[in-house]
């Protein structure tokens, strides 16, 4: 087994708690920005991370189907903080750091020699959606420290 089935079924188990993450916040949250912004991204997520799946099954390597208790511990964590502190820019500051973990565990799968071109694409096709995802969520970060409503941050240009 070569050492990027390892580092990318790790970033399966990431995606997992990444979109449970997103149905979290989603449901929980009571604001259209988080749930727009949540549903936009998702939507791509989801069907890279099956892409992702299915590709590693076809070579052969099983694939989790489930996430981690780390993420698990991040959402609370994020209910919590956003309890005491009860504001947006708190809410935006976790899922930016959430983002950013799992843009990391991307980057180490495409650094692995010798991963097979199917599984390169796909997952750099993860990464430029959290890219992009970055993007938003630091764009409403930004307008919603200078006051605004983060809702009011155009999020689809």
């Amino acid at each position: 087994m070569g050492n990027w089935v390892k580092s990318a079924e790790r970033l399966l188990e990431i995606l997992d708690d990444s979109l449970t993450g997103f149905d979290h916040v989603a449901e929980n949250s009571h604001r259209f920005d988080f749930y727009s912004y949540c549903e936009h991204y998702a939507i791509e997520r989801r069907e890279l991370t099956r892409d992702l799946r299915h590709g590693m099954k076809e070579l052969g390597h099983g694939a989790p189907a489930h996430g981690t208790i780390l993420g698990s511990a991040h959402r609370l964590y994020l209910d919590l903080r956003v309890a005491f502190d009860s504001g947006i820019v708190t809410a935006l500051e976790e899922l930016i750091r959430g983002e950013t973990y799992l843009a990391a565990r991307a980057d180490a799968v495409l650094e692995h020699d010798g991963l097979p071109p199917p599984i390169y694409e796909t997952v750099r096709l993860i990464r430029a959606n959290i890219s992009r995802s970055l993007l938003d969520l630091t764009g409403m970060h930004q307008h919603a420290g200078t006051g605004f409503a983060a809702g009011s941050f155009r999020l689809y240009k």
